[in-house]
């Protein structure tokens, strides 16, 4: 008769730490094609980037071996605690983080940069997790609802002032689990219509803008005269989105830096002097000066990344170059290649092909982690379950999305291929955390 540990060895779902496995080998992979030089070819070379992931990628083994020795109340046990510590040193990176491309969010320990805000997912998906676990709770009422926005908003908001509004964003990802939870679906059709509502601010002029909703809700007004809560309905959306419309151009303007601004309106294909110009009535209202904007836009071509992606996945055509042979890639034409862009390598190297297969096999990979989630027998490892796989759909759409030029560039890593310890340990303690739950879960219902 097995004891509970070699049970929950045998029934660890293989299939996901297979395909764990095989993305971290590629990432290194392609982490070398990305770095390697002549001068440095060797792929131990522990100077380079692509030797010290080979570090890194010994110390997540490191870490995922003392993850599945750890009995699987800890994680629940010790889930505010965690969350706490994360926060704690959110706090600190304020005071005492150093700078790295404008963001105070690392602490720099010798030659190595710990970034807590990669951890910081790890710890609210726990606290979500364990406050939705908890004996009683439900996601219904306004106190348990706001608490649930405050566990990950918290965070969000710390990661924010930092001026890491990239992983600031990520945190956004919970809303999929809350859905799942029994968030109104309301709130989807909200986030949407606001979304199209700041893309369009952007493309037109204001007013224009707010003469379509303003006939829009004539129409149905009209139609629906004798229905007084449709009337008011369209009175409030009217005023509302008049006022987030007008809101929208002093957000982006004020409260956005120069290179989110930038990165925005290269993905809506928007020339920034363009953009200020058919702008300037409505700057005018809140004194921006347009000129000074424009000199300092002009300093930088933000769209020479996205660009020169672009340029390097379509020299791979149908098969690519094959392995180490990108004429992009080697001749370092793509900024943060082996971080941000690292999407880059596989399209030049492997083509049409090879990364259809990859997308592929990574949503295969995803929706293996929801399929996980939802055979969960307690609700604290089906909320982690679905944070878990939430937080690297997020990544990966992102990601993908920034190097093909379909999303701004907002610089988060691609889950277990990206250059970086921090991201790979904390993707690493993501994962087999919730493979070690789902583990125990199997080991349960033999004891039943």
């Amino acid at each position: 008769m097995y004891n509970t540990r070699e049970e929950e060895k045998i029934h660890i779902d293989w299939i996901t730490v297979i395909i764990y496995i095989l993305l971290v080998a590629f990432g290194a992979l392609n982490i070398y094609s990305a770095n390697s030089t002549p001068e440095h070819s060797s792929l131990f070379d522990f100077k380079t980037e692509y030797g010290k992931q080979f570090i890194w990628i010994g110390i997540a083994a490191i870490i995922v071996f003392f993850i599945l020795l750890t009995d699987a109340n800890f994680f629940q046990f010790s889930a505010y605690g965690i969350y706490g510590i994360i926060l704690l040193l959110l706090l600190a990176l304020l005071a005492t983080g150093s700078f790295t491309a404008g963001a105070q969010a690392w602490f720099k320990i010798g030659a190595f940069k710990l970034q807590p805000s990669e951890f910081a997912k790890y710890a609210t998906a726990l606290a979500l997790a364990k406050f939705l676990g908890t004996f009683d709770i439900k996601f219904i009422g306004k106190k348990n609802i706001m608490i649930c926005f405050g566990i990950f908003i918290l965070p969000m908001a710390l990661t924010l002032l930092q001026n890491d509004t990239g992983s600031a964003l990520v945190f956004a990802c919970f809303f999929l689990v809350l859905f799942r939870e029994g968030l109104s679906g309301w709130w989807l059709v909200l986030g949407l219509y606001l979304a199209a509502i700041f893309v369009f601010t952007i493309l037109f002029p204001s007013l224009y803008l707010v003469g379509f909703i303003l006939i829009i809700c004539g129409i149905v007004a009209y139609f629906f005269k004798s229905h007084k809560q449709i009337l008011y309905m369209c009175a409030i959306i009217f005023v509302a989105s008049s006022v987030f419309i007008f809101s929208v151009d002093f957000m982006f303007s004020k409260l956005l830096q120069p290179h989110q601004q930038q990165r925005i309106l290269v993905t809506l294909n928007q020339d920034v002097s363009e953009y200020y110009k058919h702008k300037a009535t409505e700057f005018s209202l809140f004194k921006i000066d347009t000129k000074k904007k424009d000199e300092k836009k002009s300093k930088r071509d933000y769209s020479y990344n996205v660009r020169q992606s672009k340029i390097s996945i379509g020299a791979g055509r149908w098969t690519g170059n094959g392995f180490n042979n990108g004429t992009q890639t080697k001749a370092k034409l793509v900024p943060e290649q082996h971080t941000d862009f690292i999407f880059c390598t596989v399209g030049e190297e492997y083509g049409f092909l090879g990364s259809a297969l990859f997308v592929l096999t990574y949503l295969f990979f995803i929706g293996r982690l929801y399929f996980l989630a939802e055979r969960q027998k307690t609700v604290f490892s089906r909320v982690y379950g679905y944070s878990c796989a939430s937080i690297i759909f997020f990544h990966f759409f992102v990601n993908v999305g920034m190097a093909l030029g379909l999303l701004p560039v907002i610089g988060i890593p691609l889950p277990f291929m990206s250059y970086g310890g921090s991201s790979l340990f904390s993707f690493s303690m993501l994962l087999f955390t919730f493979l070690k739950l789902d583990a125990n879960r199997v080991h349960e219902i033999n004891r039943m």
